[in-house]
């Protein structure tokens, strides 16, 4: 039997119903829905037995309202069968039960280059991978207390007081000791010498 996109999804459908939520057909793209607790099984059968041998990226999507509030998107390529796969689960109580740290399991197991990716996902949206190596942020520092990619994530953090770089603090900081900022397109251009300073304008932004 030829292995495409849509032979996939059929299989999986077939080898494991009680995994598969939904399956979508968008522009020619396969999309499977997997529940949680049934993801590594079916990932392990796509990389061994169809030959899902490449993740290209792991990114999520923030529904703000939505419950459950995130997607956690998975694409895979098989180079030898020549077809594209999207894997979605969804995490996380939407509402006023707002998870802080939704979990889901990691895939490093399966495709080692997940590592990094986790490591991404967790950092700019909160999302905890279980059993993952070595779960660190990777592109905010260390001691940074919230999430980016969440939609109540205030675009530019509080406008606080020099040498606050462009206000962009951590969360523990008492917003009562400044207001929170959104980008406009009159923000400050970008002047890392701070020889210039203008109140009215935010830094990190070029100027129209």
């Amino acid at each position: 039997m030829e292995i495409t996109a849509t032979s996939t999804v059929t299989m999986v459908r077939e080898k494991f119903p009680q995994a598969v939520l939904e399956t979508g057909d968008f522009r020619g793209e396969q999309t499977i829905v997997l529940q949680t607790g049934h993801l590594i099984t079916v990932c392990a059968y796509l990389h061994k037995t169809l030959r899902y041998t490449f993740l290209s990226s792991i990114t999520a999507v923030d529904w703000l309202e939505r419950a459950p509030r995130y997607d956690v998107v998975y694409h895979l390529l098989s180079i030898p069968n020549q077809c594209e796969l999207r894997l979605k689960v969804r995490v996380g109580e939407g509402g006023k039960k707002r998870e802080e740290h939704p979990g889901v399991p990691s895939v490093t197991s399966v495709w080692p280059a997940a590592n990094w990716y986790e490591r991404e996902v967790y950092d700019l949206f909160g999302i905890t991978f279980t059993n993952h190596p070595n779960l660190q942020r990777i592109l905010m520092p260390a001691d940074w207390t919230t999430y980016p990619l969440r939609k109540d994530y205030p675009l530019s953090g509080f406008d606080l007081p020099e040498p606050h770089w462009g206000g962009q603090v951590p969360y523990d900081i008492d917003p009562g000791v400044g207001s929170q900022t959104m980008r406009t397109p009159f923000s400050r251009e970008l002047n890392e010498s701070r020889s210039k300073i203008s109140q009215n304008q935010e830094p990190g932004t070029e100027k129209k």
